[in-house]
Order: structure tokens, then C-alpha cells, then sequence
């Protein structure tokens, strides 16, 4: 039934948030930038033969010293490497298993501000914290009660200063033996302090909620019956619940439809920045042209597990049930797409990203509001830093006082992976082969 969970789990990604609408075009009154970071190191590439022969960058992330610590690999198979601010090896470590200091199923790997890195280890259900030099110094398990169940992380940072994470967490739907779950709608940035023995993920800034939360287990011998459970958490272009670290032990965050920026600390509400842009309403034209591409996604998907299964060697006999059971998979998925609801506005905002000294980028969707319409079986909720990046839309700058700055093109630019100290900032690029090249670059003092 694998195919059903992941299928179901990418359905609340690309509908309950993670994937955003379109923005109008740039107004007169953007102001452009151009992308001329001075290069300060490349490590990878098809050439590479050592320790920087890379095979999937899945995290990055820089230290107080310009250190950068690189996750390769996957949540079962994977290494840390940490290269100097030369890009020259000081570290190689991670080996996979059950002991202490050992990796079981990575889930995020962050970069500590004083050095090392911390390894969200959903296998071992702890954090697993190790020094510079690749040291395994001890491991903070997870809280198990209610809320602080980190095992579903989505989005994973570390505070500039003090020992503590920040994270949202993913809407799951899972299914076996005769029981479904279904859960979403979880719109809260976590504090989650690695001082102690145990960490528990506290509540530190609650975004608005488009559609209630909802955590729903029941009993059922049919897959299909998951997508009534999920009739009322289903809506067209809700906002994504996106974050990044801010200066002084908080966060910056959007959670709307609206061009609005919130930054929060812990001693103080949320300030709001932002510029005048306005999104787009929905219309019924929109609207149909959205059911119509689900509905176009789900069905090439579901046909695209069929052939799998067929070419996977399942036995002819057997074959007739798995297409019944997708087709009743494929008829839920239908009932639900039809029936669903719709936001009233398309969100401008897709991601954003803060720089150690406090400006906020902060990415706008391009100018096809279908876009966000993209449920491939299998794919990922999450900002890895291999992830592609759009080619149509923007990415604005914000001092860290709130006033803009001047907008980048993702044509001409990409988010950066990382951003580091004193202006430093990482990307993955990729070549024809899928061979991954990581570019280290320093940004001008006015964009950070």
C-alpha cells in the first residue's frame, strides 16, 4: 500500500500548503538587482573522485566561522561532510546503524552556530548533536506526547544563538493493517530546546489556519475511504506556513495569502513588514482550469504506479486486483478534487529565507497560478537543498529593519541553499547527468 500513503501524504502537501499560487506581475515599481555574488569556492561535480563526489544533496547549512556542513544522501544512506571557508575537507562522518552516534533514518541535518551539526534522527527518535570535527558528543531524545512529534518535520532550523531548533511540522495519511490516520492542518512554528535529556517541541508562533486541524484514525479494510477523511482539509490554494531564523532568538514567518512578513522573538508580539502587492482573486475560470490539472496529475500518476507494478514483476494474476484497488484509489481522489473547496485569493508568497544578519528574501511565485497544481505520486514536502527552483518568479529583499530593497529574478538567480556569516551564501547546481556541484558565493553588504 505504499503507493496509496505517499500519494495521499504529497495530495496534503500540494493542497493544504506546500506548494504556493502565482503572484501578478512584478509592478513598475520593483526595483531590479543584479545577481553579481563574487565566487569564493565550488566543491562536486562529475570530475570529483573523493570525499566531494556528491550523489544527492538533501541539506546545507554554514556555522559562526563559515564552516559549511553538507548532508549527502538520503534518510537511509547518507554522510556529512564539513569543509573550511576555502572549501578545503575538515570532516567526514556519519555511518549507519543502531548504535550510539550512529545514523538509523535521517530525517534533517542542521548546522550548529558554534560548530558541528545536528541530525534529526527519526530512526533513533532523538537528535543526535556532533562537533566540528565530526564528533558524536551525545543525543537528546524526542518528547513523546502530543505535539512534539518531530518524526514528521518538515521544515528544521537552528536558532543563531542558544542551543534550540526551530520547525514545522508535515500533514501525514497513513494505511495499514484494517486503520487509516489522517492528520493536517498543523500551521505552528516549534521552539525545541536540546539542553536536556528530552526535547519537547513547544508552540512559539501560531500561523493563521486556513482549514481547522485535524487528526482523525479509523477503523477500514478500503484505502479509498481515507479521501472522506480528508473532504474538509482539502482546499485549493491555501498559503504555505513558511519560516526562517531571525536575529535575537525568533523567527520570521509567512502564513498568508497577503504579502506579510511577521517576525517574532520571545519576548515580544509579531512585527509585520511587507510590500504593497496585492494577489489575484479566484475566479470560476481558474477554478476549473485547477480541477481540471488535478485531476489530469492524478490519473497520470496513479497509471504511472500500474506500469510500475506491472514492470516491477507482479504476477499477471494479481495484476487485475492492484488495477481494481487503483481504480477505487483514482475514483476517491476524484470525488475529493471535485468537491473541493477553494481559497478566495492565490497566495503571492512561496518561500523565504533570512541571512545571518537579519534580511529577509523572500520568494514570489511567477505569473501561472497553476503551478501549484503538482501532485506527482512520491514527490517531497519538504525545502531540500537539491530542490528545484522555478525559473518564473522573484525573490525580494527586505532590510532587516523591513524596508525593500530590490527584487532578484529566479530566471537569473536561484534561493541559495544556506546562507552563512558575513555574506556567505551556498547553491546546488546540477548538470545534465544529475551530478550535483555546490557553489559557495559571498553576497554584497546591501542584500544582507
Amino acid at each position: 500500500m505504499r503507493f496509496v500513503c505517499v500519494g495521499l501524504v504529497t495530495l496534503l502537501a500540494a493542497c493544504g500548503g506546500d506548494t504556493g499560487g502565482s503572484s501578478a506581475p512584478p509592478p513598475s515599481e520593483d526595483l531590479p538587482l543584479a545577481p553579481d555574488f563574487e565566487e569564493v569556492y565550488r566543491i562536486g561535480g562529475i570530475e570529483a573522485e573523493g570525499w566531494d563526489a556528491f550523489s544527492e544533496i538533501a541539506d546545507m547549512g554554514f556555522d559562526a566561522r563559515g564552516h559549511l556542513y553538507v548532508r549527502d544522501g538520503t534518510g537511509s544512506s547518507t554522510r556529512i561532510v564539513a569543509v573550511d571557508g576555502a572549501g578545503a575537507l575538515v570532516a567526514e562522518f556519519g555511518s549507519m546503524g543502531d548504535g550510539p552516534g550512529e545514523l538509523r533514518q535521517v530525517g534533517h541535518m542542521v548546522a550548529r552556530p558554534e560548530g558541528g551539526t545536528v541530525i534529526v534522527d527519526d530512526g533513533h527518535r532523538a537528535y543526535l548533536l556532533f562537533g566540528p570535527d565530526g564528533s558524536f558528543e551525545r543525543a537528546v531524545r524526542f518528547a513523546d506526547s502530543g505535539a512534539s512529534q518531530p518524526a514528521s518535520a518538515e521544515r528544521v532550523r537552528h536558532g543563531r544563538e542558544g542551543e534550540a531548533l526551530f520547525l514545522t511540522r508535515r500533514s501525514t495519511a497513513s494505511f495499514g493493517q484494517g486503520e487509516a490516520s489522517v492528520r493536517s492542518g498543523d500551521r505552528t512554528v516549534y521552539r525545541v530546546s536540546l539542553d536536556g535529556e528530552e526535547a519537547a517541541a513547544v508552540p512559539f508562533a501560531d500561523g493563521w489556519k486556513p482549514v481547522a486541524e485535524r487528526r482523525v484514525t479509523m477503523e477500514t479494510e478500503d484505502p479509498s475511504d481515507m479521501f472522506g477523511m480528508l473532504s474538509d482539509a482539502y482546499v485549493y490554494f491555501s498559503p504555505r506556513l513558511v519560516f526562517d531564523v531571525f536575529p535575537g532568538g525568533g523567527v520570521a514567518y509567512s502564513d498568508s495569502s497577503a504579502y506579510e512578513v511577521k517576525t517574532r522573538t520571545a519576548d515580544g508580539p509579531p512585527r509585520v513588514v511587507g510590500r504593497p502587492l496585492h494577489p489575484q482573486p479566484v475566479t470560476e475560470q481558474l477554478r476549473e482550469r485547477a480541477r481540471a490539472r488535478a485531476l489530469e496529475e492524478f490519473e497520470s500518476s496513479v497509471e504511472g504506479q500500474f506500469t510500475s507494478s506491472a514492470r516491477g514483476g507482479v504476477p499477471a494474476a494479481a495484476r487485475a486486483q492492484v488495477a481494481a484497488m487503483m481504480e477505487g484509489f483514482l475514483s476517491g481522489m476524484r470525488d475529493m478534487v471535485e468537491n473541493a473547496s477553494f481559497m478566495p485569493e492565490v497566495p503571492l508568497v512561496r518561500d523565504l529565507r533570512t541571512t545571518w544578519e537579519g534580511a529577509i528574501w523572500v520568494e514570489r511565485w511567477g505569473s501561472d497560478p497553476l503551478a501549484q497544481i503538482d501532485l506527482t505520486v512520491g514527490g517531497s514536502g519538504d525545502d531540500s537543498a537539491a530542490d528545484e527552483e522555478p525559473a518564473d518568479g522573484w525573490i525580494d529583499v527586505l532590510a532587516p529593519g523591513g524596508e525593500y530593497v530590490g527584487t532578484f529574478s529566479l530566471q537569473e538567480t536561484p534561493m541559495p541553499g544556506a546562507f552563512g556569516p558575513g555574506g556567505l551564501v551556498a547553491f546546488v547546481e546540477t548538470d545534465e547527468f544529475g551530478v550535483p556541484t555546490i557553489v559557495v558565493k559571498r553576497l554584497p553588504a546591501e542584500v544582507r
